[in-house]
């Protein structure tokens, strides 16, 4: 039973959910541009954008944007079906296995008239079926994924041999669709019901507490990978809120609500914003916390490596602050600090609760940085929450500061321009996490393999934005200090899993060692 619960299978299931999530920044781009257009209050500034091509415009990407949140539940399913294998096959299985399980579900309503709330009724491109939400394509992703990687090398009688090795992964996720839908059919009503109960006592219990809890989780999670699994039932599912938009579409999680809130609220300034309740505070650590942190790390610095520090820390304070992708500053203070990054998990909560405690509303579609900030709080301008977000974030501007200067101080902790002299002052950045001998990065990607026990010990190879992620027969076989020599910002082994920060070239790493595997 050792692979069920492992730490190997459970950050893959992290990482097979976050590679939806990847593309949202995208997403939120085009809806805030989209936005922008068709505000009143930008047209009253730039009058020539009320014109009929600039809210035509406007509308087109307003669209666009929401028609991925509006089918969330198919990409999960051929995204992690896909990203779990590594195959295209899996993908196309997982969508032929989406459509037929909804297309059951309808069909069996249509014939028996099961007597449900019209709430449970929903649509999945085009097709009426029982609302399953996010959990339905999660669902169909991994069985697809699992009957992949169970058939994809069957061999079959010669007379239907065709139909053998991947070509039979559609054939039997599709009726494995099929038994899905009859099951959920029966059970989904309870499940949604219970689901239901469970979103209402979130909502009814949203106070600073919870909130800032969730907040300092989601922050003491991230070393492992494993808060992509805590955060999208809250923020993607009925868990986090339902809310019907101007247009019926049914919209759940407490990010997609608080998106389609304003997207409505843009067209009907009386529609009400109660979406991002639990997210509303993430700005104030991301935008000021973590460059008030990096100015102590600076000021913290040995005189004759402050030049450096403060080139390597603006530039991994830059992509924090505009897009909220806080994780090569946060491996920073990691590894060679662990206690200053759960005071900065607790601090994160303080903030997340002190937003909920002033009944801030805000959030975010792709990051919770500067850009989103602006396209999506400030901009449509529905309320001046916005205002106390920056009032906020200038106070824990300074509060992270002069608590991070303290501890660093206090308990000497190596952070950036500190080090030994022997060692070099570096951030783990993509240009810096490129090896000492400066090496090309396939010759880098071969040590890395070796560093990792070689292609025997390797059961499972994956990347997210900033690690290397990977399921190993004998962790024991793992190199730490050679994977650290060769640019990792740290290693974190658990079980059969091993995780290597190596900043943004962790991709094209993940790349170049499946070829030469």
């Amino acid at each position: 039973m050792k692979i069920y619960f492992s730490f190997n299978f459970v950050q893959r299931i992290g990482k097979a959910m976050m590679t939806v999530v990847l593309i949202l920044p995208l997403v939120s781009i085009l809806m805030g541009i989209g936005g922008i257009l068709i505000n009143p209050n930008i047209q009253q500034i730039f009058p020539f954008l009320s014109s009929k091509g600039f809210q035509a415009a406007g509308l087109l990407l307003q669209s666009s944007g929401q028609a991925v949140f509006a089918n969330l539940s198919v990409l999960f399913a051929v995204a992690i079906a896909a990203s779990w294998t590594n195959k295209a096959m899996a993908g196309l299985s997982a969508l032929i296995s989406f459509f037929i399980m909804h297309t059951v579900i309808s069909t069996l309503l249509k014939i028996n008239e099961l007597q449900v709330s019209e709430k449970m009724i929903g649509t999945e491109l085009g097709i009426q079926t029982l609302q399953l939400g996010v959990f339905g394509g999660i669902f169909i992703g991994f069985l697809t994924a699992y009957l992949y990687n169970k058939f994809h090398k069957i061999e079959l009688p010669e007379a239907i041999s065709l139909f053998g090795g991947e070509r039979f992964v559609p054939i039997i996720s599709s009726f494995g669709a099929i038994i899905s839908a009859v099951i959920f059919y029966f059970i989904w009503p309870s499940v949604q019901q219970a689901i239901g109960l469970m979103g209402g006592f979130v909502a009814n219990h949203t106070n600073p507490f919870t909130v800032g809890l969730y907040g300092g989780s989601v922050k003491l999670l991230i070393p492992f990978g494993l808060h992509h699994i805590y955060n999208a039932p809250l923020l993607f599912t009925d868990i986090g809120g339902v809310y019907q938009t101007a247009d019926g579409a049914k919209i759940a999680g407490d990010q997609n609500i608080y998106i389609a809130q304003v997207m409505d609220a843009l067209r009907n300034p009386s529609v009400p914003i109660t979406g991002g309740a639990y997210i509303g505070g993430k700005f104030i650590p991301v935008m000021f916390g973590l460059p008030g942190a990096a100015l102590a790390m600076y000021h913290c610095a040995k005189n004759d490596k402050k030049k450096k520090t403060k080139a390597l820390l603006i530039a991994a304070t830059i992509p924090v602050f505009l897009t909220g992708i806080t994780e090569p500053l946060e491996y920073t203070f990691l590894f060679v600090a662990p206690f200053l990054y759960v005071v900065y998990a607790i601090l994160t909560g303080t903030a997340f609760a002190l937003a909920n405690a002033l009944d801030i509303h805000a959030g975010y579609a792709g990051g919770s940085g500067f850009i989103d900030f602006i396209l999506f709080n400030a901009l449509p301008n529905l309320n001046h929450n916005w205002v106390t977000i920056l009032i906020l974030g200038v106070i824990y501007f300074f509060i992270f500061y002069f608590v991070f200067r303290f501890l660093i101080r206090t308990f000497d902790y190596k952070t950036p321009g500190r080090e030994p002299d022997v060692e070099e002052t570096r951030l783990y950045t993509k240009k810096d996490l490129e090896t000492k001998k400066s090496k090309k990065t396939a010759d880098q990607a071969i040590e890395v393999l070796a560093a990792l026990g070689g292609k025997e010990n390797i059961s499972n190879l994956d990347a997210c934005i900033t690690r290397l992620r990977v399921g190993v027969k004998d962790v024991n076989k793992v190199d730490d200090s050679r994977l650290k020599e060769l640019g990792a910002a740290g290693v974190l082994k658990i079980n059969d899993g091993v995780q290597a920060v190596f900043g943004a070239k962790a991709s094209t790493l993940k790349s170049q060692i499946d070829e030469i595997m």
